[in-house]
């Protein structure tokens, strides 16, 4: 079971909402959590056509870009209607997701579970695909067959804007992050992406730790075994009594890097933290003091058929039960 990905070194999650004529390089959102929001304001569609303009441009490595994973763009709508993906000098197949309820996140919690209505198609390049859509969220996944590209959004009628909000409404966030001087540890799990299978351990990624109004900076890397492509960053800080303010990091020197299940607690505390299935609400994981996982996986009837914990050693089955009933 792979774990939940925290999105990685210099592409940091955002919900954009332009409001400009001339909307700048979509380069970011390939991930459905970093999707570029189209908003209502009439100041972002040109005079008189009701057209939203956009571009991307893919990351390289090695001469590739991910074209398998593409764009994404949401929308939020209050009615029924038809709006058109118009795309210049490219041709790409798209997925359109919804509609659904709930802000971007929740929608993309769907669409990552494939737990949503879906519509297939292709896109050719300077001709219009009409997308039909009723009240609520929508996500637009554009797979390009170029890295780069470009195109535009164009409703069916002057006035007809597509609605989102500046900012993700979040109702339980904590408000501020502040520890007090002292001792506290940093852990995390760190993925390399495109590592070859030799690698033993990674070298490109790091977390770093710095206080403004101190001189104090800390780097931690990955240690210990890779498992299942995963390996743990943990190190030991001390907060200066001078520090005014605290910048985590999550660095790669060079390509992508994944990371995920990233805590900071004091040194005499303990932590553990749990996940759940976002549809069911199971229990799918638990991680210990350690920040190791226990994995649980159901059966179709949500019986809990294994258990497994990952260990210094790998991911071990340490529980399986199975029932039979005789006819």
């Amino acid at each position: 079971m792979k774990k939940i990905l925290f999105y990685t070194a210099l592409l940091f999650m955002a919900n954009l909402c332009f409001a400009q004529a001339e909307p700048p390089v979509n380069s970011t959102n390939t991930r459905c959590a970093n999707a570029s929001s189209i908003c209502g304001s009439p100041d972002i569609f040109q005079e008189g056509d009701n057209r939203f303009n956009f571009s991307w441009q893919l990351p390289t490595q090695n001469g590739d870009c991910p074209t398998s994973s593409g764009v994404y763009y949401s929308f939020s709508f209050n009615s029924n209607g038809v709006f058109y993906l118009d795309l210049a000098n490219t041709t790409a197949d798209y997925i359109w997701y919804g509609p659904m309820n709930g802000n971007i996140v929740e929608a993309c919690e769907l669409v990552n579970s494939y737990n949503v209505t879906m519509e297939n198609g292709s896109a050719n390049s300077n001709s219009s695909t009409a997308l039909n859509y009723q009240s609520g969220t929508y996500v637009l996944q554009i797979l390009p067959d170029d890295c780069s590209g470009s195109g535009s959004f164009r409703g069916k009628q002057f006035g007809e804007h597509i609605e989102c909000t500046d900012s993700l409404p979040c109702t339980d966030c904590i408000t501020s992050f502040q520890p007090s001087p002292g001792r506290y540890v940093i852990s995390a799990w760190v993925k390399e992406a495109d590592a070859p299978q030799s690698t033993t351990t990674y070298t490109n990624a790091s977390i770093g730790v710095s206080f403004q109004n101190s001189q104090s900076t800390y780097t931690f890397t990955p240690s210990g075994r890779i498992i299942d492509g995963w390996q743990r960053v943990e190190g030991e800080l001390i907060i200066p009594n001078s520090a005014q303010s605290i910048e985590i990091t999550l660095d790669v020197s060079q390509g992508d890097a994944f990371f995920d299940d990233i805590r900071f607690f004091p040194f005499d505390g303990s932590m553990m933290s749990y996940v759940y299935d976002p549809i069911s609400l199971r229990l799918m994981a638990e991680l210990d003091e350690r920040n190791y996982a226990t994995f649980y996986e159901y059966d179709e009837e949500g019986k809990l058929i294994r258990v497994k914990k990952e260990t210094e050693k790998g991911v071990m089955t340490i529980q399986e039960n199975r029932d039979n009933i005789t006819k």
